[in-house]
């Protein structure tokens, strides 16, 4: 069977741990030898198991592998989405593994990467640049704009909206999709919730191109959303939908986190 790979599933492939590289690769080269009807068989000890209309799982072990099947001229095929890997070594709740990591990374660290350092690049320190201040702009501030306001835009409001709110939707809570759950898929890789000190404080699940969650490292609890605007930022909000903060886009990686009065808390990577 013909295999293509999204970027997302390339990128996970090339920061897995040697053990968990071959576990990954013996799942991918059965696909690749097996037609779809013997997958479902149960071929080789494989375990497959259809998720939603095109969405299926591939599990050996503790890992798995996410795919999508159909078929063109040249024959069936698979598009591999994602893996998990059930984590059977311990972890730390501030110590997730991260796909792209500031600790390891200098590159996505504010401290060693002036370009990106809102003490030291005034571009992004929105006490310094209004553009970015939702105090100073109105546009990006959700007490004057109500379309990035969820008290007053129900689409962007996990309370009313039930597509985005991970207590009626399982697919989004890490406490009921092991997939998005750093605790038990250690595979995760991100993006994570920083301080400044680069310590891990929560990760990051999206919801839809709109809206994101943040649930706490610990216990997975969900403790704020963020809401993205024209600016090429976004708005905090905690679960009751009330504004704690805002994020500026520092590179395509890292955004900052900033309290409402613009003072630097974190990062997200």
């Amino acid at each position: 069977m013909k295999l293509l790979l999204t970027p997302g599933f390339t990128e996970k492939l090339a920061s897995l741990q040697k053990e968990d590289l071959a576990a990954i690769y013996s799942i991918v080269q059965l696909v690749q030898e097996t037609e779809k009807s013997k997958l479902e068989s149960g071929a080789d000890g494989i375990e497959f198991r259809q998720l939603s209309d095109d969405i299926w799982s591939m599990r050996v072990g503790n890992s798995r592998v996410y795919g999508s099947f159909a078929s063109d001229d040249d024959g069936e095929y698979c598009l591999l989405l994602d893996i998990s890997i059930e984590a059977n070594r311990s972890t730390t709740p501030s110590n997730f593994f991260a796909a792209k990591d500031p600790r390891k990374n200098s590159s996505l660290n504010p401290n060693t990467n002036m370009t990106i350092d809102p003490r030291r690049n005034m571009t992004i320190d929105p006490r310094r640049n209004m553009t970015i201040d939702p105090n100073r702009n109105m546009t990006i501030d959700p007490r004057r704009n109500m379309t990035i306001d969820p008290r007053r835009n129900m689409t962007i409001d996990p309370n009313r909206n039930m597509t985005i709110d991970p207590r009626r939707n399982m697919m989004i809570d890490p406490n009921r999709n092991m997939m998005i759950d750093p605790r038990r898929n250690i595979s995760y890789g991100g993006p994570f919730v920083y301080d400044q000190q680069l310590i891990q404080e929560g990760f990051v699940v999206r919801a839809n191109d709109k809206v994101s969650l943040i649930f706490d490292s610990r216990a997975a609890k969900f403790s704020c959303f963020v809401v993205s605007h024209i600016a090429n930022g976004a708005n905090i909000f905690d679960p009751t939908g009330q504004w704690i903060g805002f994020l500026v886009s520092a590179n395509n990686d890292v955004s900052l986190r900033f309290d409402t009065s613009g003072n630097w808390t974190g990062l997200i990577v």
